[in-house]
Order: C-alpha cells, then sequence, then structure tokens
C-alpha cells in the first residue's frame, strides 16, 4: 500500500445540534464518516452564531485498513482516526472553545 495522505473534517451540523467528522482519502473521496448528536450528551451550544467551529487535520500513513472512533470524555469530545489499529491522529473539541454547555 503506497504512502497516502488522510484529512479529517470535525465539523458542527447546520443547526449546531451535534458533530460531523469526515474522514478524506489522497483521492479527496470520503472513506469514513461519523456524527453524535449534543442531545445524546445532555449538551447544546450556548449561542446561534450560525457559524460553526471546524476543524482540519491531515496526517500521512502507510495503511490498509482505517477506522473512526469518537467518544464524549470529560468536557468535550475525542475523534481518533485509527490506521491497521494503530492511532494515526486525534483532534479534540472541547465544550468551551466550541460553546457548549450541559443543559
Amino acid at each position: 500500500m503506497p504512502i497516502e495522505t488522510y484529512r479529517i473534517e470535525v465539523e458542527e451540523t447546520d443547526g449546531r445540534e451535534g458533530l460531523i467528522v469526515d474522514v478524506y482519502g489522497g483521492d479527496d473521496l470520503v472513506e469514513r464518516t461519523a456524527s453524535i448528536a449534543y442531545e445524546e450528551y445532555g449538551i447544546e451550544p450556548t449561542s446561534d452564531d450560525g457559524d460553526p467551529s471546524a476543524v482540519v487535520r491531515e496526517v500521512t500513513a502507510d495503511v490498509t485498513t482505517t477506522d473512526l472512533q469518537l467518544e464524549r470524555d470529560g468536557g468535550g469530545f475525542s475523534v481518533r482516526l485509527l490506521g491497521d489499529r494503530d492511532e494515526l491522529a486525534t483532534v479534540r473539541v472541547d465544550d468551551e472553545e466550541w460553546g457548549l454547555s450541559s443543559v
């Protein structure tokens, strides 16, 4: 397998109801996608800015399989990209930075 660059994009949904995570491969096609609804975790946006935050991170790896894991931990979410079961990249979404609070 050749070395490939993966791009992780973490952003809020249009209505600020949750997070959407997409992983793009070297051909710019979505390889993995996942989402989390804020409601499931008892949190909500503190304002309706209409300009949701976004994080983009790239990582280069020589792997045959990828996996995407999202989890809630403390005051935020962790998004992990795995390649052949090894961690390639982690993106942290902190409640405070993204304007989220407990209901």
